[in-house]
């Protein structure tokens, strides 16, 4: 008798706790309000906004010219010189390096300019090998030859990058970089295209190729040429995705033939790996170089920019 009332209380016991167990579970759920506030919360937290940057309808005060040369970008013009260009609202910032500063600027230190300048054959004006020119450096090798239709889809403006850093120019230059005036954000990608100047220099060579004059770059290094863009990304002082670079070929030769044809179409360089940044600094990297450094002309241009805040 004791056992078998023993073993009621126990079996009793046992359902209490099953069923306490299972209340317990259910009110972790069921209150539906504070479900909705929690998600609304949580889709706060994570809320982000991505803005395209296509440099469309800015004025002419951050525009390259008055000619494919880009006067304006450097110090000894007597005109008005170039703007730093910032975009709103994310306030990516696309400049000459020093620029907003106390005295004037050089595009050959390296930088930004906005552009839209898109000559593919001779300059207007200019005789014999236009590839040779950096008289075309702000040009694009896109679109329709001088229609100003060079930039990504057709449309007029873009951005064109130079500079690079190398073992011989190390000492003095540094890389050119995109930075944001406040704050952080996620760059994730742009569409990239060669310059005019680039584009003929790597095609047909010029007279500081390493092999003799006018050295196209499938002929060098035994017909393994290259040329690259890399993206570093830093977030203040730290350098995100453990300092590796991201990169992408803009021209790559194996045996003397292309295995990344030169990049005259629009391509899209993912950067979202770089994660969150403060800024990307870029190099352009190859294996043309002499005495003096990269024989490749360093520009690249640049377009329809994603940015996520």
């Amino acid at each position: 008798m004791k056992k078998t009332l023993f073993s009621k209380t126990l079996l009793i016991a046992i359902i209490s706790l099953a069923v306490a167990s299972s209340c317990s579970k259910q009110n972790d759920v069921q209150d539906p309000a504070l479900q909705l506030e929690s998600a609304r919360g949580n889709a706060s937290k994570a809320a982000t906004t991505t803005y395209t940057i296509t440099f469309e309808g800015i004025g002419s005060s951050y525009m390259a010219g008055p000619t494919s040369y880009g006067d304006n970008t450097y110090a000894a013009y007597s005109g008005t010189q170039i703007a730093p260009y910032t975009h709103s609202p994310s306030n990516l910032r696309f400049a000459i390096k020093g620029a907003g500063g106390a005295s004037p600027v050089n595009y050959w230190d390296g930088g930004f300019v906005v552009s839209d300048w898109n000559y593919k054959s001779n300059i207007p004006g200019e005789t014999g090998d236009w590839w040779y020119s950096y008289l075309n450096q702000c040009s694009v090798y896109s679109g329709t030859d001088g229609s100003k239709n060079g930039g990504y889809g057709g449309s007029s403006n873009f951005a064109v990058m130079f500079g690079y850093v190398d073992a011989y120019n190390s000492t003095y230059a540094t890389r050119p970089t995109l930075d944001f005036t406040s704050g952080s954000g996620v760059i994730e990608g742009m569409y990239v295209c060669l310059s005019s100047y680039a584009y003929g220099v790597i095609e047909y060579g010029n007279s500081f190729g390493t092999i003799g004059v006018a050295t196209p770059l499938r002929d060098v290094a035994n017909g393994e040429g290259y040329v690259k863009l890399l993206a570093y990304g830093y977030n203040g002082n730290t350098p995100t995705n453990g300092g590796v670079p991201v990169e992408i070929d803009l021209a790559k030769y194996s045996n003397h033939l292309p295995v990344v044809s030169p990049l005259t179409s629009w391509t899209y360089f993912d950067l979202s790996d770089l994660g969150t940044v403060t800024r990307v600094e870029f190099n352009i990297e190859g294996n043309d170089s002499g005495t003096y450094g990269l024989n490749t002309p360093a520009y690249v241009c640049m377009d329809n920019i994603d940015v996520t805040l």
